[in-house]
């Protein structure tokens, strides 16, 4: 996440009207007769081909072009700002193409330019744009460098400018693992803005976010992060967005709320494709498989994983991924396939990683693999590894993972007292993390801000409303006029014209009316006709992908040898096909919202007694009144129907010899549906609530859909009792 941050930093988006200037800028260039605004517009496009997405060679090469013309005037007028600025401008364009030595020596010479030239608006641009190369070798410097140009624009009166390089310092401080001055330089940024009625704070929160999610204020970190997300999607910035989403992610994934960090974590990843950033798009996949492996998804964590591959760098020791397969395979006892992981990082292991999260990611995926495979022994090394880089990632969160990892460690080599004191340590440092944020402050948190969303939403409905209001008014008051104006002329007419003529005209009016309404009339029965053809193409649609889908599953159990797997797709055709019943039986008649059960019930008895019972052995009676119910209560009693009789015939007679009695009537203003065998009956100490059967749960589950009461019981067999009330057919 760091590296998609501190790469989006010196990225300015671009929005459409810089587009629309650029173009019309550079086809006004040769007409230019004003050189010193010609030299203005040739600095603006230079800067403009700059920062464009991308940087292609052929926009650096625009942009030096375009440079040495603006310098070259500039230079012939005199233009001083004009100049310190092109040359500031030739360093940019240095370091954009990987020369970052000549870089630095040209932006050094814009700045002595500027400092003879006592420009200090020049001056401060320049002070910033070198003390945004920071590389992590020259933390003071780079950062005296930007309080300098700070100081600057705050006795210019740049105070936007002043809060953006505090913004600019909070990030580099975060680059430099000093979360506390990072967040002072944030605060101080967002104080500025608030002065100046500046309200984008979406880069200072999450800055906040970030350092205070380190210093294990997950709580305050959150909700920074969660008004962040609000404001940066109303600015638009995809590139902060992104940082911003996987941020979230994060913190949801430390606090354990695995599902809302892996939504975070796929949206996140979508943002960076958008934005061609393939290094984020590798982070943050990184970051959505620890998510989907912290909840057990490992075969779903692989399949990302394998996906987001062809975006990692081709390295041999880029030690993500391999950590990653490491502790994936290890989970689904694949160990020999973890094996080329866990010998590749211990090449990588011998080599110099600056990367401290990353090597630290490495060793816990290196114990787990020794932990796995019977070689505990070994294990301590990098615990004492491990030990060294909680002095740098010194957050509640790593020292919690540590102690948990070392009380792991301890416990397989039987080193049982040593461990029983790492995990208290752990117990200790985890609650520590949620005694401060409880689960309540967090729902409350989420509650605020999507409250805070629909707050907004029904402002904008309001105004809205507000303005169709005062539309309605003036319609109003133009119909009043006209109908005014109407009644006068129709006052004119009756004094100038007889009573003959007036009546003639007043039957013209009415059979005009008329026959507009007939015209009406026969369009809304078109649509009416049209609406029931409509619906009934959509019923034998529906049915034809059922039927689809079922022959699928039919070809796909061709190509399976595992019983389950076959016995699972069998089942899903028979509910499929209780689905298809209903719908067959919509498009086949002109009643389009209800079902005749009783013709249902026979056909979805017929299906499975072929289904399952070749030999004709086992037998069925109906007792079935004429009832017809809404499709909304038809397909799930349908799906009850297909599980209970289902069931039967496949473990209700051994001997494969039975009957099976089907009841659905009409009693008492309710439906009862009895389904009843005469097998061998449930098994001793049976519990319907604790029954882990997928198809047991799908009729308890089904019977609450129906707003009815579910009951199973063994006597002489077993008996299925379904009571609903019937609602009222819909359309």
């Amino acid at each position: 996440m760091l590296i998609v941050f501190f790469t989006a930093v010196s990225i300015h988006a671009q929005s459409t009207e810089d587009k629309v200037k650029f173009s019309k800028t550079i086809s006004r260039l040769h007409f230019e007769k004003d050189e010193t605004k010609k030299a203005e517009n040739l600095l603006w496009t230079a800067n403009y081909c700059l920062d464009r997405p991308g940087n292609y060679k052929k926009d650096l090469d625009s942009a030096a072009l375009l440079n040495r013309q603006s310098l070259k005037i500039s230079k012939q007028l005199n233009l001083k700002s004009n100049i310190a600025q092109s040359m500031l401008l030739d360093g940019k364009i240095a370091k954009e193409r990987g020369n970052a030595t000549l870089a630095g020596k040209l932006k050094q010479k814009a700045l002595d330019y500027a400092i003879a030239q006592d420009l200090k608006k020049d001056m401060a641009d320049a002070y910033t744009s070198i003390g945004l190369d920071y590389d992590g070798s020259n933390l003071e410097r780079n950062t005296g460098d930007l309080l300098k140009a700070a100081s600057l624009y705050q006795e210019l009166g740049s105070f936007k400018e002043e809060a953006e390089t505090f913004t600019n310092l909070s990030i580099i401080y975060n680059s430099a693992y000093q979360p506390a001055t990072s967040i002072k330089y944030a605060s101080q940024a967002i104080k500025i803005k608030k002065s100046i009625k500046e309200n984008n704070f979406f880069s200072e929160y999450t800055m906040l976010a970030l350092n205070l999610r380190i210093q294990g204020k997950y709580n305050t970190a959150l909700s920074y992060a969660l008004a962040a997300e609000k404001i940066i999607d109303k600015a638009s910035d995809k590139q902060w967005q992104t940082v911003l989403i996987n941020l979230i992610g994060t913190i949801y994934s430390e606090l354990k709320y695995h599902d809302k960090s892996v939504e975070y974590y796929k949206k996140a990843i979508t943002l960076a494709k958008e934005n061609k950033d393939v290094e984020g798009v590798t982070s943050i996949t990184i970051n959505t498989v620890r998510g989907l492996y912290s909840r057990g998804k490992y075969n779903e964590a692989l399949e990302i994983l394998n996906n987001g591959a062809k975006y990692s760098p081709n390295d041999y020791c880029n030690i993500e991924y391999p950590s990653l397969y490491i502790l994936l395979y290890c989970e689904l006892k694949k160990y020999e396939k973890a094996k080329p992981y866990f010998e590749q990082l211990l090449k990588c292991s011998e080599q110099q990683n600056n990367n401290h999260l990353a090597v630290e990611k490495m060793y816990y995926a290196m114990i787990h693999y020794l932990l796995k495979t019977g070689q505990a022994q070994k294990a301590y090394t990098y615990i004492d590894e491990l030990k060294k880089l909680s002095v740098v990632n010194d957050d509640l969160y790593n020292r919690s993972q540590l102690e948990r990892t070392h009380f792991e460690v301890d416990s397989a080599n039987g080193n049982f007292k040593d461990a029983i004191q790492h995990l208290k340590n752990f117990k200790k440092l985890n609650d520590s993390i949620f005694n401060i944020n409880s689960s309540k402050q967090y729902a409350d948190l989420q509650l605020k801000y999507e409250t805070e969303k629909k707050d907004e939403n029904i402002k904008l409905l309001t105004h809205k409303n507000e303005l169709q209001e005062v539309k309605i008014k003036t319609e109003k008051v133009i119909r009043y006029i006209f109908i005014g104006s109407l009644i006068v002329l129709c006052i004119i007419l009756g004094l100038l014209y007889s009573r003959y003529c007036m009546k003639r005209k007043t039957n013209a009016i009415l059979e005009a009316k008329q026959e507009e309404i007939n015209t009406q009339n026969r369009k809304l029965q078109r649509l009416v006709d049209e609406k029931e053809w409509l619906v009934k193409e959509i019923h034998h649609r529906v049915k034809n992908n059922l039927q689809i889908v079922i022959s699928l599953l039919n070809t796909q159990s061709a190509y399976l040898d595992n019983d389950d797997a076959l016995e699972a797709i069998q089942n899903s055709q028979h509910r499929m096909h209780a689905m298809s019943l209903i719908h067959q039986k919509l498009y086949q008649t002109d009643n389009l919202s209800s079902i005749n059960m009783s013709w249902y019930i026979k056909e979805l008895a017929e299906y499975l007694k072929d289904s399952f019972d070749d030999d004709d052995k086992i037998k069925f009676k109906l007792k079935l009144s004429e009832i017809e119910l809404d499709v909304a209560q038809a397909v799930p009693l349908g799906l009850i129907l297909n599980e209970a009789i289902s069931n039967a015939i496949k473990y209700a007679f051994p001997e494969h010899k039975g009957i099976i009695n089907i009841l659905f009537e009409e009693k008492d203003e309710h439906y009862l549906l009895r389904i009843e065998d005469n097998g061998i009956g449930l098994p001793e100490n049976f519990e319907s609530n604790e029954s882990d059967s997928l198809g047991m749960n799908l009729m308890m589950g089904l019977a609450e859909q129906l707003d009815g009461t579910f009951s199973i019981k063994s006597d002489k067999g077993v008996i299925i009792t379904i009571n609903f009330i019937k609602r009222e057919a819909t359309l």
